[in-house]
């Protein structure tokens, strides 16, 4: 093989680095912000009450969370690492339902629909269990999918699409 042929084939070197093994080093050491809430986390699609992901039309408003699938009962585990700061209900005059704040130093995280375990005014870890998923279907019909309703906002209070924060 002549030499034009073989440089076809060798990573560029950056200070002793090749480009390949920099981009492996890269995405391994790539951590996102929150951590999934339950085992293989899934966003829930379109039912015959509207779908789970961010943005969706919600008649006038649009969808200012996202939705992950659940089977009532399962464990819900905290995203981050933070203050659990009040158990906030999803709809007024309604306290069947429930929800929990966690914020610490970058996001405010909000999860309705689930049956808080985590205590006010403590803080969890990563991957503690924070609550039990409600089953919301039952306050609609059997045609909405079970999930909890998860809203971020950053630190200064804007809405995040929390989608691609998830590891």
């Amino acid at each position: 093989m002549d030499d034009q042929k073989k440089n076809n084939y060798i990573a560029p070197v950056i200070w002793g680095i090749t480009i390949t093994s920099l981009i492996i080093a890269l995405t391994m050491t790539a951590k996102k912000a929150f951590a999934a809430i339950v085992p293989n986390q899934k966003i829930r699609g379109c039912d015959t009450h509207g779908c789970g992901s961010f943005g969706a039309s919600r008649g006038g408003r649009k969808h200012e969370g996202v939705d992950v699938v659940v089977t009532p009962g399962t464990k819900i585990l905290s995203p981050i690492a933070g203050k659990v700061i009040r158990h906030p209900f999803p709809y007024p005059g309604d306290i069947f339902y429930k929800g929990i704040l966690i914020e610490n130093e970058q996001y405010s995280v909000k999860i309705f629909y689930l049956n808080p375990t985590a205590i006010q005014n403590t803080t969890v870890k990563q991957g503690d269990v924070i609550g039990v998923a409600q089953n919301i279907a039952s306050k609609y019909s059997p045609g909405m999918t079970n999930h909890v309703h998860i809203e971020v906002k950053d630190r200064t209070g804007k809405l995040l699409n929390p989608t691609n924060l998830f590891t």
